[in-house]
């Protein structure tokens, strides 16, 4: 039996009205009208998005710190959904992904003339997958949470479907997503079979037991094994080395604001999964997940910035720099274990924030570039942009050097966070690899700049932006150079977000 709290239609107000509009996009899909009222739903989708945004952050200043409500919750007393400040600060995270996406999309959609109603429905119903992943207490919460967002995702990579690229790349998403879906149910069945719970605390207190009983050799071989599955989709979700194959075709074939999407918002939702499910379930076995995750953040971030040296193409370069930068943010929940406070896990949510920005950004001037039959995505679209427009080599500029860490901008704090976490948790070797990564990442990224400010290029037509796409991009550049002045505000602010 479940038991809902009393204040739930209140706690779960951002979930309703983003169920509520995710709804009304599909019968709008389902409406024959001009494109005017495709292009109105582009407006409305990101009114809806600030209206749950508004709604997060009435909840986040209400809830006393540290506290954590169970909006559903089984007889036993053990929650299955849980509101408290941290998932409440992931969910502001993928909001922001999302609208920021949403705010870039127009140009693309005119270009490939494909404005549908279901392309902001599948947007809203992921991100609402992405805040039942924030809030989720057990095991199937969890994953009720993240196939909603996966199923939605994988539709979206797929969403030019007349371009062979697209489907090529969502196809192998699909396949290996399905795989690692299948593996977490497979996971869950055997801790389930093991401990005859699903939830959190539980697995927590039974890990405790046997290991004080009789050490890491008392876990019996199906609950291990089920364990060892569980981790394993979840590096998957977040595109860790070696589970990362699927993710350079599905952001190359993905339409542009659909790649953007896919590389800040699933990506924070799947650290607020992982953080969850290692402090609140497996937080015992530390001793074991610090070295195994040790090694795949050191191959994560040594593959990704080399990958990216080799490619020719924007996106994928960006693939695999995001590939890296999941490495970085990786080794802050490394720290958080090793050290057991609450410091790596506030570098992880900072430097969300900022990648948000920066990344995004970054797409956003490729989706610029895009038009008279190019896709603006190749390293010889941005030859003699800064001639051609100025400003825009400057932004992209901006976004590459705060992508790279390079001081005064916010990717350098970022990293600087996570760097200090790592030093403090006394995992030297991780912080050496994080900063040495950073400075070959600098590589790449001056390939594109050098091509935009050295190179002479052809003649091209005139690049036509539109208003939200240069509102977005302003926005997103001046949040990169000005940060810095509101560092301390905003890192208070994460410290709120304690899970210990």
């Amino acid at each position: 039996m479940f038991s809902l709290h009393p204040s739930w239609t209140h706690l779960l107000t951002p979930e309703i009205a983003l169920l509520c509009f995710s709804i009304i996009f599909l019968v709008i899909a389902g409406l024959k009208g001009d494109k005017n009222l495709r292009k109105g739903s582009l407006y409305l989708s990101l009114l809806c998005l600030l209206f749950t945004l508004f709604f997060v952050i009435q909840l986040f200043v209400s809830l006393p710190d540290k506290e954590h409500i169970s909006v559903i919750s089984t007889s036993a007393g053990n929650a299955s959904l849980l509101i408290d400040k941290y998932s409440l600060l992931f969910k502001m995270l993928v909001i922001l992904g999302g609208f920021f996406s949403l705010l870039v999309s127009q140009k693309e959609l005119d270009e490939e003339n494909a404005w549908t109603g279901e392309y902001f429905a599948l947007i809203l119903f992921s991100i609402l997958g992405m805040m039942v992943m924030a809030s989720g207490a057990d095991l199937l919460t969890l994953w009720v949470g993240l196939e909603t967002m996966a199923l939605s995702i994988y539709v979206l990579a797929a969403y030019l479907r007349r371009k062979e690229s697209s489907v090529e790349g969502a196809l192998k998403y699909f396949i290996l997503g399905a795989l690692s879906s299948g593996m977490y149910l497979y996971g869950v069945s055997f801790i389930y079979g093991a401990t005859s719970s699903i939830h959190l605390k539980v697995l927590r207190a039974q890990l405790g037991m046997m290991i004080t009983r009789g050490g890491i050799e008392n876990i019996p071989f199906p609950l291990a094994f089920g364990l060892v599955l569980l981790v394993v989709s979840l590096l998957f979700k977040i595109a860790i080395v070696p589970f990362h194959f699927w993710t350079p075709d599905a952001y190359e074939g993905a339409t542009t604001p659909v790649t953007a999407f896919m590389s800040v918002a699933p990506k924070a939702a799947g650290f607020a999964m992982l953080g969850r499910i290692f402090f609140v379930g497996l937080i015992p076995l530390y001793d074991i997940l610090i070295p195994l995750l040790m090694l795949t953040a050191l191959l994560t971030m040594v593959w990704g910035n080399i990958a990216a040296m080799l490619q020719s193409n924007a996106k994928r370069m960006l693939a695999y720099s995001s590939i890296a930068h999941a490495g970085y943010m990786l080794s802050g929940v490394i720290a958080a274990l090793k050290a057991k406070t609450d410091e790596g896990i506030t570098a992880v949510l900072f430097y969300l924030f900022v990648y948000i920005f920066m990344n995004v950004g970054a797409f956003s001037v490729i989706i610029a570039l895009k038009g008279n039959g190019e896709e603006g995505d190749r390293m010889e679209d941005f030859t003699g942009l800064f001639k051609r427009k100025p400003y825009l080599a400057i932004f992209m500029t901006f976004f590459l050097l705060s992508l790279g860490g390079i001081p005064p901008f916010a990717g350098f704090l970022g990293k600087f966070f996570i760097f200090m976490s790592l030093v403090h948790s006394e995992l030297y070797l991780l912080a050496a690899v994080l900063a040495i990564t950073s400075v070959i990442s600098i590589y790449y990224y001056y390939r594109i700049v050098c091509n935009m400010f050295l190179k002479e290029g052809v003649e091209k037509p005139q690049i036509r932006e539109g208003f939200l796409l240069k509102s977005a991009l302003i926005i997103m550049t001046v949040v990169n150079l000005f940060l810095i002045l509101f560092t301390n505000r905003i890192f208070s602010i994460m410290e709120k977000g304690s899970i210990f």
